[in-house]
């Protein structure tokens, strides 16, 4: 019975990302990382995939995609004072029963949030699979869509003022253990 529930908390602490089959990387980033992105997007169907479509969540910026040879990069940008790259696509051929990994780099929000990376798989025969549906969710019984890739930007500095009073407690620990061993040393020294 142990076992068993176990198994269940196990499997319900996976991380949600396993579940999109483009899938975007790393899953966890600190507030405002500036850190290199991939994306894995395997060919599952029996036709080239052709053109791959990213949307850039709000919040992450500084987008610069990485060079892939032989693939085509567009992107799309916001209007206004500070346009953002807001879509990379990226046009090229997966081989039936290949992968291929594409990579851009950009900075994590400046706050806590989930980073939700809606992708579409575009293949030679003109079908086009939506991974935008709720992580939460499965693939739709017709194969063309499926949930997104998430990446949980966590706030890392108020782990470290919880980490630093933690070792400043066992530092106090270790003092007051030093200072201990002294007394009880100076004791027995004057015995003798």
């Amino acid at each position: 019975m142990l076992t068993s529930i176990l198994a269940t908390l196990s499997l319900a602490s996976l991380p949600l990302i396993t579940y999109a089959h483009v899938v975007v990387t790393p899953n966890q980033a600190n507030i405002g990382q500036e850190l290199v992105f991939n994306v894995s997007v395997p060919n599952e169907k029996e036709s080239a995939v052709t053109r791959v479509k990213l949307l850039i969540p709000e919040g992450a910026t500084n987008i610069t995609p990485t060079a892939t040879y032989g693939w085509t990069i567009t992107t799309t940008t916001s209007s206004g004072n500070n346009p953002e790259i807001t879509s990379i696509e990226w046009d090229g051929t997966i081989p039936v029963g290949q992968r291929q990994d594409f990579s851009f780099s950009a900075q994590a929000p400046a706050q806590a949030s989930n980073l939700d990376w809606k992708a579409y798989q575009t293949y030679a025969d003109g079908s086009v699979v939506h991974w935008d549906q709720t992580p939460a969710g499965s693939d739709d019984a017709s194969g063309d869509a499926g949930p997104y890739s998430v990446t949980k930007v966590i706030n890392d500095l108020s782990n470290i003022s919880t980490t630093s009073s933690l070792d400043f407690g066992a530092i106090g620990s270790y003092l007051i253990a030093g200072i201990s061993l002294i007394v009880a040393i100076v004791a027995l020294v004057k015995r003798k």
